[in-house]
């Protein structure tokens, strides 16, 4: 009798949540800061939605990195906005869009380059790359 006990809850546990929706599957994205320029949040929606909503990471310095937990598959849109108090980068908010999520981590990886020399008004730009990893 307990052993038919013990297959219906190990049953249940598994079934109940499949069929309220639950998501088993989630997710966490890192980010590192591999510019020399501080990094003042970062905030993460997903794709389609109107507005941000607060940072779900702050304070990143240069070379460091933090990491937000608790997504779920789908796709997102994510904003960096870095502290530049001059006209050295171009641009001071990076956004990705449409970043799908499916089955693994992701990792975010902020960096800098030159622009071409007479092509701009600024010097530098920051860049993200994207690693999905285990």
């Amino acid at each position: 009798m307990s052993r038919r006990i013990a297959t219906l809850a190990l049953l249940a546990a598994v079934a109940l949540p499949l069929a309220v929706g639950c998501q088993f599957l989630v997710f966490k994205i890192c980010v590192k800061n591999d510019t020399t320029y501080f990094l003042d949040e970062v905030a993460i929606k997903s794709s389609g939605e109107p507005t941000y909503p607060p940072a779900s990471l702050k304070d990143i310095s240069p070379g460091g990195s933090d990491v937000v937990g608790g997504i779920g598959a789908g796709a997102y849109d994510v904003r960096a906005s870095f502290d530049i108090a001059d006209n050295v980068v171009c641009e001071s908010v990076v956004e990705l869009t449409g970043v799908e999520i499916e089955n693994s981590n992701l990792c975010i990886t902020y960096e800098q380059q030159p622009v071409e020399f007479g092509k701009s008004t600024c010097d530098e730009e920051i860049y993200a790359t994207l690693d999905y990893v285990i």
